[in-house]
């Protein structure tokens, strides 16, 4: 079983942590971050999870660090890794969405796309689309579920494109703005 060094981990997230930043920054900054903590599981075929190990590896819990761009568009950087599970499964995904609907009500549903690394029983690159939805229950605290699939871009003989669903909760920090995370 081949795992991910320390020094190949932070490495990675350095430069995904670099590319969202570029990213936010080019966008304007105004003030407002959004920070999520959740639970994720990912769910592979059968025929792949005879292949990887198992076919659900829960991970828990996975951070997520998100800016609202614009014109009903966010970014989001989340670090998923499984614990206590017979499986060493780390994912790191860079992910655009774009809400559905008017972002200013309540529920914000939403599409999303992007990028992400996992790290099983080897590393690969994944591309991601899939789906979710938002429910702000103050200006501040909201609960996010999303569902999506990753394909695996560079098939190996041990990574595999699966299904990773999650749900948890969002903060949206103000840092010098009045308004919550979808104005």
């Amino acid at each position: 079983m081949k795992n991910i060094s320390p020094l190949k981990f932070f490495l990675l997230v350095f430069l995904f942590h670099s590319l969202a930043i570029q990213t936010i920054n080019s966008q304007g900054f105004d003030g407002t971050l959004g920070v999520g903590l959740n639970l994720g599981s990912a769910l592979y075929s059968e025929e792949d999870g005879k292949i990887v190990g198992g076919r659900y590896i829960a991970t828990i819990p996975g951070v997520s660090f998100s800016k609202y761009l614009g014109d009903k568009m966010t970014i989001s950087l989340t670090l998923s890794n499984s614990v206590r599970d017979t499986q060493n499964y780390f994912s790191t995904d860079l992910n655009l969405s774009y809400d559905i609907f008017n972002p200013e009500g309540k529920l914000r549903p939403y599409v999303l796309a992007g990028f992400g690394l996992v790290n099983l029983l080897d590393s690969g690159f994944t591309f991601n689309a899939g789906a979710g939805g938002t429910y702000w229950i103050t200006d501040v605290i909201g609960l996010n579920a999303q569902l999506f699939y990753k394909v695996s871009i560079f098939s190996t003989e041990f990574q595999r494109s699966h299904i990773f669903g999650s749900a948890g909760l969002i903060y949206s920090i103000d840092l010098g703005t009045n308004k919550r995370i979808w104005e």
